[in-house]
């Protein structure tokens, strides 16, 4: 994950010669390790995807004040950091990433289970080691970007992210020497596809729907109760984190 692609380098250089939609090639490079990031320290999927957009939104007319790609990088984390920090308190250790059962062709993940406890670990961890285990490990920015971008002095970065590593290691006693590997290989939260596509899916659904409520006897009254269903099923989804929450404060044991 911390490893970008070779050629971001030469855009930058490209975008500070004065071609402008190198930025946009910069940045949509940098969107999934952005959402990984974020997700990672909230826990919650549509804040997760709204802020993504905000922060490029609100980074992309001032990236010209930057002089280097690293600095840039900085400047992205450090303002996702601000929008987002009020909630990084809320529990996300039981945050799952369903990345795990969805790869590919339905091949095994290598060392599944020793990822899986490690995403269990770095879950676990207190904000802010969570934050400077996964900058410094998964994301690769140095000990003084990450005093840069969370405002820490460099002395305490070290310390936390020694105290955050050491943490753990104690934990995954197994593979301890491969913690800083492993945390680069945990599979990333996939950011969802545009919604867009949906709205456009189930635009079809009502069209077919409607069509077949004049040809059967009591059409209409299905479309009704059909529509309902799809209406629920909508609702459930756009506001899904508020119905897991009621369900564990009012429904589970």
């Amino acid at each position: 994950m911390r490893y970008r692609p070779a050629d971001l380098e030469r855009h930058f250089k490209a975008f500070k010669s004065g071609d402008l939609e190198a930025i946009d090639v910069i940045l949509n490079s940098e969107k999934d390790r952005l959402f990984d990031y974020i997700m990672r320290m909230t826990g919650q999927l549509n804040r997760s995807m709204s802020t993504t957009e905000e922060v490029i939104g609100v980074v992309t007319p001032v990236a010209e004040r930057e002089e280097t790609l690293q600095e840039l990088l900085v400047l992205l984390y450090k303002t996702a950091r601000n929008f987002t920090i009020e909630i990084w308190n809320a529990e996300t250790s039981r945050l799952e990433n369903s990345a795990y059962t969805l790869v590919a062709g339905g091949k095994p993940v290598k060392h599944a289970d020793d990822l899986l406890a490690l995403e269990h670990v770095v879950r676990s961890l207190p904000p802010k080691q969570r934050e400077v285990l996964l900058l410094r490990e998964r994301f690769g920015f140095s000990p003084d970007e990450i005093a840069e971008l969370t405002g820490y002095a460099t002395a305490d970065v070290e310390e936390i992210f020694a105290q955050a590593l050491g943490i753990t290691e104690s934990a995954l006693p197994g593979f301890a020497e491969r913690v800083p590997e492993l945390m680069t290989q945990i599979l990333p939260f996939e950011m969802p596809e545009d919604t867009t596509m949906a709205t456009q899916n189930l635009s079809m659904v009502f069209k077919d729907l409607k069509k077949s409520s004049r040809s059967t006897p009591g059409g209409w009254m299905k479309l009704i109760v059909r529509l309902l269903v799809v209406g629920v099923f909508i609702y459930c989804v756009m506001n899904y984190e508020l119905i897991l929450e009621f369900s564990k404060r009012y429904i589970a044991p």
